[in-house]
């Protein structure tokens, strides 16, 4: 890889804070990978964009999920995992840990974890829920909005659960897709990955790509692992840290359900000549772009899930293949529909048209959950 040059310029002007000091590390260090820039992007301690105080949910924020829609989603959600922890045969179904990985704004928690209260009180009583949240100021909403089942929650890190595995579900819902991920390039036969280095326009400095040889053999190994023929110039991204994470769950989970909720799709329909530039997005105030060199803290940046490096590489580490489906038929079976019925049908006030309009994006194709997937893994 070219040594870093040393610049006399300037930085952009409208420059982040996290973005002159990643240009400063850069100028020093030499060129980063695009993984760990990511990971500064979203998630360094003082300025990564999980760990501000921005709104990031909803109308007010960066974007919408699918439990920001409607309190139905988690009561959804609720009744299948009952269901599916009761068809497991352990010795006492009715007690259940939950462990959530990535609960956001704490919204699918509450949602969780007040149906179950109203509506599978067994369940409830002998529920401990936990949560695992790197980001303070995330976890803190979390606290203030789940006050009232204080007896039930519990924060615990990674290494927390490590040492006191459980038996029950494990869930993630839009976690994988915020993992930072490498991107990698085919050209000319061989694989290059991409760099950030820093560049000069007009006397003023800024991040930029570079493309040089793969920082790790592992990236060249999961592309020949799933054998998808790539075009010249064609861009994935691979999610490495996916990988150790599937690995950090199989020493939590003793017995139990792994499940995943994100968007995102099989191998081969994911690595497609149509995406020939990856899945990557960046979100900022609703705004969808494929820019992530810019608003460097500021936006939120992912990448679509392949499920089935979850799917192959959960087998390593000893995860059963259980279901793949969409969200929206997921949703459907379990109930959903039912259940808008019967909250909705007698009321016909203007909010309750609007919700109405705002579940749809639940089950209508081409709606927000119709990108969607439930991966449902046993161990």
């Amino acid at each position: 890889m070219p040594a870093p040059s040393v610049f006399s310029a300037t930085m952009a002007g409208n420059a982040t804070e996290l973005e002159r000091r990643l240009i400063e590390q850069i100028k020093r260090g030499g060129p980063i990978t695009f993984r760990d820039f990511m990971q500064a992007a979203l998630y360094d301690p003082e300025l990564g964009y999980y760990n501000t105080h921005r709104q990031k949910f909803g109308a007010e924020g960066d974007y919408y999920t699918s439990s920001n829609v409607h309190p139905a989603f988690g009561a959804v959600l609720a009744k299948a995992l009952c269901e599916m922890w009761a068809n497991e045969s352990v010795a006492d179904s009715n007690s259940l840990d939950i462990v959530e990985f990535g609960p956001g704004n704490g919204q699918l928690s509450l949602d969780i974890i007040s149906a179950l209260q109203s509506e599978h009180p067994t369940t409830f009583d002998n529920l401990r829920y936990l949560l695992v949240e790197t980001s303070p100021v995330l976890r803190s909403v979390q606290h203030e909005k789940l006050i009232d089942f204080k007896e039930h929650v519990q924060w615990q890190s990674l290494d927390e659960l490590t040492s006191n595995p459980i038996k029950g579900i494990v869930l993630s819902n839009e976690f994988i897709d915020a993992l930072p991920v490498h991107r990698a390039r085919f050209r000319n036969h061989s694989i290059h990955e991409l760099y950030v280095t820093t560049g000069e326009d007009r006397g003023e400095v800024h991040l930029a790509p570079l493309w040089s040889h793969p920082s790790s053999r592992r990236l060249t190994d999961y592309l020949e692992r799933f054998g998808i023929p790539l075009r010249d110039d064609q861009i994935v991204e691979i999610n490495l840290d996916a990988v150790e994470w599937l690995e950090r769950i199989s020493r939590i989970l003793r017995r139990g359900l792994l499940v995943t909720i994100d968007y995102g799709d099989r191998v081969q329909d994911l690595y497609t000549p149509n995406r020939k530039s990856g899945t990557l997005r960046c979100f900022h105030r609703h705004e969808l772009s494929d820019r992530p060199f810019e608003q460097v803290g500021d936006q939120d940046i992912t990448s679509s899930v392949n499920f089935t490096d979850l799917i192959e590489f959960g087998q390593d580490h000893g995860f059963k293949f259980v279901n793949l489906e969409r969200q929206t038929s997921f949703l459907i079976r379990n109930g959903l529909i039912d259940r808008i019925v019967a909250e909705h049908a007698s009321v016909e006030s203007v909010d309750s048209l609007a919700t109405r309009l705002a579940i749809k994006n639940l089950f209508v194709p081409g709606g927000l959950s119709d990108s969607f997937r439930v991966l449902i893994q046993r161990r």
